[in-house]
């Protein structure tokens, strides 16, 4: 049996080795570049001869045939997981105030560390707090190269972890790692390709129907969808995150407010604080560390005619605005008239349509069945986060026969669907 050496770590090997037991790496014959008992020739780099693969120098001028690279196993997800916590900044992030409507602008205020508190991350005074850790930075440690086959047997994608067949087969933390290189991607046409070539989207850039379980500890399980890529805006200030999803189903309700009561809105609302703290917490922590932080723009005044009432919050999870659900709109509010231009651009103010919804055709004022969603008891009304500018005390919520254009009294107690970005 002849001796053969691994081209990434050299050390010696069977000649029928598929992986080299040291560092992982595939053997010629793991890559499927030689045939079981071939032969296979390398190129010198220093003089360009052809030596026989089994070679560990050159057999024309001595040079080495292989050179020492990185251990491939730092790249496994979980190193390059922690990794990625332990060089993530520790300046706190940033919340920006941002004012719309011919008053813009751009407002910082340090609210966000390893450990948020209501009065920051969750405002409106309350006092509850928030244990979060942010999945880091960009790291230049050197990953596998795109078209090595990993140990199971699967590909290596350009975003450094390995090609399977639906987001169902990816871990969460396999996820996080994809999410964030699509983040750093320049465009979103760069981000839809590095997500079809991971199979997320489909090849024209379509959302796929394929969901992904997040079990919420003692709660139920989330079936999660992929709702848009490089939409939302991180907020460490970083860029965009590259993968936001929302729940296909709904397994508890909660109420918006104790109160009949908007003032605050979002940002001061018993909803937003019990799922920043209940759920997030009771989410499995490869899943609660993958999460990524972003911003949310949301009318946070309750009663307001002027489009500065929209500011930004921070969020790990969170409702989507009834803009994400149906894009613009140029409605007149029977209620008042007079201001719809007004209450329009606030609304509007809210973010822009997911692209699964716009793909959808979801509208305002008609039901669509891709927001019709289930609770254990059939089609069930669920939240929005955004409140009615007009003064009534009520939020907006999608019925059961999926219109997201519907008002409800703040204290009701309706279906929750959650939303996260990777």
């Amino acid at each position: 049996m002849a001796t053969i050496y691994c081209m990434n770590c050299g050390i010696e090997l069977n000649e029928d080795a598929r992986f080299c037991p040291e560092c992982g790496s595939p053997t010629l014959l793991g890559a499927g570049l030689v045939e079981p008992g071939g032969q296979a020739q390398v190129a010198c780099p220093a003089c360009g001869a052809l030596n026989d693969s089994t070679n560990k120098h050159c057999a024309e001028c001595g040079a080495a045939l292989w050179q020492p690279k990185p251990d491939l196993r730092e790249s496994t997800t979980a190193m390059r997981i922690q990794r990625e916590r332990e060089e993530y900044a520790t300046g706190e992030s940033r919340k920006r105030t941002l004012l719309y409507g011919g008053i813009a602008g751009a407002a910082l205020a340090a609210v966000l560390g390893v450990s948020c508190v209501a009065s920051g991350i969750l405002g409106g005074g309350k006092d509850t707090e928030v244990q979060a850790v942010l999945p880091g930075a960009t790291t230049t440690q050197e990953t596998p190269a795109v078209g090595t086959v990993a140990a199971d047997g699967t590909v290596m994608g350009s975003a450094g972890t390995s090609i399977r067949a639906t987001i169902a087969d990816y871990s969460w933390e396999e996820l996080a790692i994809i999410g964030k290189e699509m983040g750093r991607q320049p465009s979103r046409e760069a981000a839809l390709a590095m997500a079809a070539e991971y199979h997320l989207v489909d090849e024209t850039g379509a959302m796929l129907p394929n969901t992904k379980n997040a079990d919420i500890i003692g709660l139920g399980s989330l079936s999660m969808r992929i709702v848009d890529v490089y939409h939302d805006n991180l907020a460490n200030g970083e860029g965009k995150a590259g993968l936001t999803l929302m729940a296909t189903n709904i397994p508890f309700v909660h109420r918006m407010n104790v109160e009949d009561d908007i003032t605050g809105g979002w940002e001061s609302s018993d909803l937003r604080s019990w799922l920043n703290t209940t759920i997030y917490n009771s989410m499995g922590e490869d899943l609660r560390t993958s999460i990524q932080a972003v911003d949310k723009h949301t009318n946070n005044a309750g009663h307001s005619t002027t489009a500065s009432s929209v500011t930004s919050t921070i969020d790990y999870l969170w409702l989507p605005s009834m803009v994400e659900l149906i894009g613009e709109i140029g409605w007149t509010w029977p209620s008042d008239p007079n201001n719809s231009d007004g209450y329009n651009a606030i609304t509007n103010a809210e973010g822009s349509q997911y692209a699964l919804f716009a793909q959808e055709g979801v509208v305002a004022l008609e039901s669509n069945g891709v927001l019709s969603l289930n609770n254990e008891n059939g089609a069930t009304v669920w939240w929005e986060r955004t409140c009615s500018p007009s003064g009534v005390a009520r939020f907006r919520g999608v019925t059961e026969s999926g219109d997201p254009s519907e008002i409800y009294d703040a204290s009701s107690e309706l279906g929750v669907c959650i939303g996260f970005c990777l």
